[in-house]
């Protein structure tokens, strides 16, 4: 890979020192003690301004809302928002999509930072939401749309901004919870502004439950069918359960009333396994070698070597589905495993990981008349680790299979002034640098550092790969008359690897009354290939029945996008509605296809490699209403229609809902102390499960929820919860790649001093 030369950074640097004018910390951090409310927002802009002023669209999930829904996980507090789909998605974790738009094109950020994570098509994000501590959390802002004029790639579909409680409020708590996923014990404690000092530590731990997905959950081969060659092929499998821990520390120095130092350290680590049984387990130690032609001749009396090279290829063409590939005359000298000499018997597979990740954060800021200044440097890092072994229910022997270990990393320097040059407009500009490293298995040889691990007596190969990037970007907040208001934002990316691309956006909300406004939005994103898409050598056992193997591609192009939206808002005494059109065009999609290469006859598996496939049209309406009956009873209902197709196939996108929404009814007693209650229905209707020739069922859904929170005094609050209260759930076969939760519970209760 290329790497930024030393003019490209001295460059970078002196725009940062520019463009601050002074030394700084993101102004974030600050402005979340000042603007604790739901009526502000800094992420959609990286300055404060109500919500009702800015373009985008945005949702708050408050402190309070936190407590209300009785949330045990960042996942958890988002379940109720706008057109935001946090399920779970399997063992894999969970998807976090906005507006339609795919998992990797949401960029979660912690306080304004972020954080080193897995980059494949399967992971990304999959994890993240239940690796933050929800203790530690002051409020959750979501911005639904393109956020790449301001935060580069990662962001074409929109921006989850976690905020974390602050040092300098005086707080200190004891929770915890129980319940049919996890229990959990956690504390929090901010000393407050001690002379020039303020300190903040938390923690927790967490113990996720084993949850059985799977249809079968013992093996037996009693009423079972067998497929063609007489083998049972039924499966099941668990979440990933186990134990999570987690330390948030942080200390801050101020200098004077507008200038203060800032110190923050995280860590997290996971110890979690998961298991599956397959009644189809291969074993491929003792299988004899053959030829593509030889095993033809064998299973079907046909010799291929004897028919015109036309009539061969025909007949290949037509059994390419049952060969898994595409092949030719060409490769029937091939060598290949036997199919009909490898052992098959009832297996179970064991899956241990061990991850851990540490975050640094140092920084300053200051004001100083009209300018509201910040740099700050952080560093992220996640150090994963798994080993899995098969268990033989027939001999009940033991053989251990594979591991993997990958690192991936993260430097940010980053820098933001804020210059109001008069009460009607105000200019912000900063700049960043950003360096990715990921080392491990999963790329194999296909980077530098070369070098040989070996656990449990299996040697893989482990290498390194980096990619640098340097952004300046450019905002203006301008008031035009006492009714509109825009703001123009451009952004310029120099990635290593693919050059120079611009993000330019503008929005604009214009107010028809104070109650009443209308919001248009038109901009355009890129999302850079992750090291993983470029340069994956992945080849992982014990996941599957057959080994699986994942390419990355070095002549992937980056994704890009075209977006607009336009609403309208409005409040009219007791009730409150919002409706947005939202469009969005993405070229050069990536994603993964399968692959039919040489080397998948004499290595058998599953084989897949990243691919630019087309273009990708995501387009919909959300609208939201909420009525206030009266101090006690109030009503929320939101509806999503999504258009979301492969232009090229003319296919929907998979693992989206056509039409999905929520209705929400909530009672509280209006005490001092109140007593609040949700009754909530989530659904989904025209679920498009997947393109694939398997998996074609659509279906529709729904679940209801009940959250009760109770306010006993300023000190205590409990609170009980019930989700899917009518224990809807799916078999997990053929036809659904994942299974949601049937009923579930959890109490808990928290203390504050």
């Amino acid at each position: 890979m290329r790497n930024l030369n030393k003019k490209k950074i001295a460059l970078l640097t002196a725009c940062v020192v520019s463009a601050v004018g002074h030394m700084a910390f993101a102004a974030e951090a600050d402005n979340y003690d000042e603007y604790s409310g739901a009526d502000y927002v800094v992420t959609a802009t990286k300055t404060q301004l109500e919500k009702k002023e800015v373009p985008v669209a945005v949702e708050v999930v408050t402190a309070q809302k936190i407590k209300d829904l009785g949330a045990y996980s960042v996942q958890d507090a988002l379940r109720l928002a706008s057109n935001v789909d946090v399920q779970d998605n399997g063992m894999t974790g969970n998807q976090v999509m906005l507006r339609g738009n795919d998992t990797m094109h949401t960029l979660i950020l912690i306080d304004g930072k972020r954080m080193a994570a897995e980059n494949t098509q399967s992971s990304q994000n999959a994890y993240e939401l239940k690796r933050i501590n929800i203790a530690d959390v002051e409020r959750i802002e979501v911005i639904r749309g393109n956020g790449s004029a301001l935060y580069g790639s990662d962001a074409m579909g929109g921006v989850i901004n976690i905020i974390t409680k602050k040092a300098t409020t005086p707080s200190m708590s004891i929770a915890m919870h129980t319940g049919s996923k996890d229990e959990a014990t956690s504390f929090s404690y901010a000393s407050g502004r001690q002379g020039k000092v303020a300190v903040k530590i938390g923690g927790g731990i967490e113990k996720v439950r084993k949850i059985d997905s799977g249809v079968y959950k013992s093996y037996s081969t009693s009423g079972k069918q067998k497929d063609a060659i007489g083998k049972y092929n039924d499966a099941s499998t668990t979440n990933m359960y186990g134990t999570r821990r987690f330390l948030n520390t942080g200390i801050n120095y101020a200098f004077d009333d507008n200038h203060d130092l800032d110190f923050t350290m995280n860590f997290m680590r996971e110890q979690l396994k998961s298991d599956s049984w397959n009644s189809y387990g291969a074993d491929y130690t003792n299988c004899q070698m053959t030829t593509l032609g030889g095993f033809i001749n064998d299973m079907m009396h046909v010799d291929l070597k004897s028919m015109p090279s036309e009539a061969a290829n025909a007949w290949l063409a037509r059994m390419s589905g049952m060969l898994g590939g595409t092949y030719t005359v060409d490769d029937l000298d091939m060598s290949m495993p036997n199919p009909m000499t490898i052992q098959h018997y009832p297996m179970r597979s064991l899956h241990f990981y061990d991850n851990n990740r540490s975050d640094f954060s140092l920084g300053f800021n200051g004001k100083d008349g009209k300018h509201d200044y910040n740099v700050r440097a952080y560093f992220s890092e996640l150090r994963k680790e798994n080993t899995s072994h098969y268990i033989n229910l027939n001999t009940n022997t033991k053989k251990d299979v594979d591991f993997d270990q990958n690192n991936y990393k993260q430097l940010v320097i980053e820098g933001k002034d804020s210059y109001k040059m008069d009460d009607n407009n105000t200019l912000t500009w900063g700049a960043e640098y950003k360096k990715d490293t990921m080392d491990g298995t999963h790329l194999r040889d296909s980077g530098s550092n070369l070098k040989y691990l070996t656990i449990n007596g299996i040697t893989k190969p482990s290498s390194e790969v980096s990619s640098e990037t340097v952004a300046l970007y450019l905002q203006d907040e301008l008031r035009v008359g006492n009714k509109l208001l825009l703001i123009p934002a451009v952004r310029v990316d120099h990635h290593d690897s693919f050059g120079t691309h611009t993000s330019p956006k503008i929005g604009a909300t214009y107010s028809m009354s104070d109650n009443a406004r209308i919001k248009a939005n038109y901009g355009k994103g890129y999302r850079a290939p992750t090291l993983y898409e470029l340069y994956s050598k992945m080849e992982k056992s014990g996941m599957a029945p057959m080994t699986v193997h994942v390419l990355g591609n070095p002549d992937l192009n980056p994704e890009t996008s075209t977006n607009f939206d336009f609403g309208f808002e409005t409040e009219l005494g007791k009730l409150n509605s919002k409706i947005t059109y939202f469009h969005n065009d993405i070229k050069n999609m990536i994603d993964g296809d399968d692959y039919t290469g040489p080397e998948t006859i004499t290595n058998p598996g599953i084989w897949s490699k990243y691919v630019n496939y087309g273009k990708v049209k995501i387009s919909g309406l959300e609208t939201e209403f909420g009525y206030n009956f009266d101090e006690h009873w109030s009503l929320r209902t939101v509806y999503n229609y999504l258009d979301a197709k492969d232009q090229q196939t003319g296919n929907r996108l998979a693992y989206r809902a056509r039409h999905n929404g929520l209705v929400q009814l909530t009672w509280t007693d209006a005490k001092e102390n109140p007593l609040t209650v949700n009754l909530y229905n989530r659904y989904y209707f025209d679920y498009h499960q997947s393109n694939s020739a398997n998996y074609q069922h659509d279906y529709s859904f729904s679940t209801t929820g009940l959250t009760v929170s109770k306010q006993i005094n300023k000190n205590y609050r409990v609170y009980a919860g019930v989700d899917n209260i009518f224990n809807k759930s799916f078999l997990y076969d053929t036809y659904h790649t994942y299974s949601i939760d049937g009923r579930t519970w959890r109490v808990g209760a928290e203390m504050t001093f």
